[in-house]
C-alpha cells in the first residue's frame, strides 16, 4: 500500500495478474481495511471485489447484484436437494425452516455478513440450545450458502477465515460411552416388561443398533445354519419407515451366542418370513417413539432399590422419575441409553479376548477409527507377560544407578 497525495494505492496479484484499487483521503482507513481483505482472502480477489467489499457506493464498484431473500434461496435448495437420504433431507428442511427462516429469512443472500448477522444469530442459538445444535444449524446453513457460490456471492460467509482455528462455535461435552457391567445388565433386564427384556437381551448379545433391531424381519434370522446367525440388511428410519442401514459395512452377518440363539428361536416362533422379529405385548411392530416411551420409565425402575427407595416429598408423593441415591450394586447408578447396550457388548467382546477388527466387523463402523476411538481405553495395557518380554530385551543395569 502506497500513498499517492491525497490517495491511497493498494497492489497484489491475483494468479499472476496485477490489481489495483485506490481509495480517496485525508484517511487511510478505506484503504487498511482493502488490505485486510486482501489478505483475508489469500490474494484470492479482484479489484471490483475490493471495492464491491470496501466501498461499494464508488463508481468503480461492479453493480451489486439483485439477490434473493433468503428464505427464497431456502426452498430451491431443499427443493433441489436430492443427493441426501429422506430422513436426512427431512431434518435438514425442518431446522432450515424453523430457526434459519425466522431469524435470518428476510435477509438478502448477497447481503449477509459474518460481523452483521451470523455471529449475532451464532451468540442467540448458543443462549438456547445445546452445543450439538449450534453447530448442526451453522453447518446446514453453510451447504445452503455454498451453494449460493458464484452465482449470487463471491464467497460462502460461514466457512471458516483463513488462518482462524475455528468459526467460533461452542465445543460439545465429550461423548461419554455408559458400560453395563454383567450384574447391572441383568438388574436392567429384570426392571423390563417381557416385549422390552427381548430387545434389551439382543442388543446386549448382538451389539445391534436400535434401528437395526426394530427393522430386523424373521426372514433375516438363520438358526439352521453352522453357524446361527442375524443378517443386516435394513434399519428403521427417523422418519419411521425402513431404509439401507447406517453404512456400507452395516450391511454384516453376526454370528450369535448359544443363549442368543435361544432367545432369537422363541422370538421368530410361527412367524412368517416377512414379520418384524420384535413387537410389543400387543402384536405391534416396535417403533422409535414407543420404545422411547418405554424405555425412561424401565430405566428409572432400574435405578431404584428396594432397600432403599427414593425419598417422599412431605405430602407423601414420590416422583415418578425419583431414583434410589444409594450405592448399592443391585440398582443401576447413571443415566443409560438404548444404545449404551451396544456399548456394552463390545465391553463384552473385549473382556473375551476379541481383537478391534473383529469387533469393527461385528458392529459395522465403516472404519477401525471410530471403532478404536469409543473402546480403545477398554483395551488392557501393560500385561505381565508382554512386560516380561520387554525386560528380556532391555540392557542390564549393573549397581545402583546414578543421576
Amino acid at each position: 500500500m502506497t500513498a499517492r497525495g491525497s490517495s491511497y494505492c493498494l497492489r497484489w496479484r491475483k494468479a499472476g495478474r496485477l490489481m489495483c484499487c485506490t481509495f480517496r483521503g485525508p484517511s487511510d482507513r478505506k484503504a487498511l481495511a482493502a488490505k485486510l481483505y486482501v489478505e483475508v482472502h489469500q490474494h484470492q480477489v479482484d479489484s471490483g471485489q475490493v471495492y464491491a467489499a470496501i466501498d461499494p457506493d464508488c463508481a468503480r464498484a461492479p453493480a451489486r447484484k439483485k439477490t434473493p431473500l433468503l428464505r427464497d434461496w431456502i426452498e430451491r435448495w431443499v427443493r433441489l436437494k436430492v443427493d441426501l437420504s429422506p430422513a436426512t433431507h427431512a431434518e435438514y428442511a425442518r431446522l432450515l425452516r424453523y430457526r434459519v427462516v425466522r431469524d435470518l429469512g428476510d435477509l438478502h443472500v448477497g447481503d449477509i455478513t459474518r460481523y452483521d448477522h451470523l455471529d449475532p444469530w451464532k451468540a442467540d442459538l448458543a443462549r438456547e440450545l445445546a452445543p450439538a445444535g449450534v453447530r448442526k444449524h451453522w453447518l446446514v446453513l453453510s451447504q445452503v450458502m455454498r451453494d449460493a457460490v458464484p452465482r449470487w456471492r463471491d464467497d460462502n460467509p460461514l466457512e471458516c477465515p483463513p488462518g482462524q482455528p475455528g468459526n467460533g462455535l461452542p465445543r460439545p461435552a465429550p461423548y461419554e460411552a455408559a458400560f453395563l457391567s454383567v450384574e447391572h445388565a441383568r438388574v436392567l433386564a429384570d426392571a423390563c416388561s417381557p416385549d422390552l427384556r427381548a430387545l434389551v437381551l439382543a442388543a446386549l448379545g448382538t451389539g445391534m443398533r436400535q434401528g437395526e433391531l426394530l427393522g430386523l424381519r424373521v426372514k433375516d434370522v438363520d438358526l439352521d445354519a453352522a453357524q446361527p446367525s442375524v443378517r443386516v440388511e435394513r434399519a428403521l428410519q427417523r422418519d419411521g419407515g425402513f431404509g439401507s442401514p447406517k453404512t456400507k459395512r452395516s450391511r454384516r452377518t453376526i454370528i450369535l451366542a448359544p443363549s442368543t440363539v435361544l432367545l432369537f428361536t422363541c422370538l421368530i416362533e410361527d412367524k412368517a418370513a416377512e414379520e418384524p422379529v420384535f413387537t410389543t405385548a400387543d402384536g405391534r411392530p416396535w417403533t422409535a417413539e414407543v420404545l422411547r416411551r418405554r424405555w425412561q420409565p424401565t430405566v428409572v425402575r432400574a435405578r431404584r432399590c428396594t432397600e432403599h427407595p427414593p425419598q417422599a416429598r412431605s405430602s407423601g408423593w414420590v416422583s415418578p422419575r425419583a431414583v434410589s441415591s444409594c450405592r448399592c450394586d443391585t440398582r443401576l447408578r447413571g443415566r443409560l441409553r438404548f444404545h449404551d447396550l451396544r456399548h456394552s457388548h463390545v465391553a463384552y467382546l473385549i473382556a473375551a479376548g476379541w481383537d478391534l477388527y473383529m469387533i469393527q466387523l461385528r458392529l459395522g463402523h465403516s472404519s477401525i477409527k471410530t471403532t478404536f476411538d469409543i473402546y480403545g481405553h477398554l483395551l488392557a495395557h501393560g500385561e505381565p507377560e508382554r512386560l516380561a518380554g520387554l525386560e528380556q530385551l532391555l540392557p542390564a543395569l549393573e549397581g545402583r544407578p546414578t543421576a
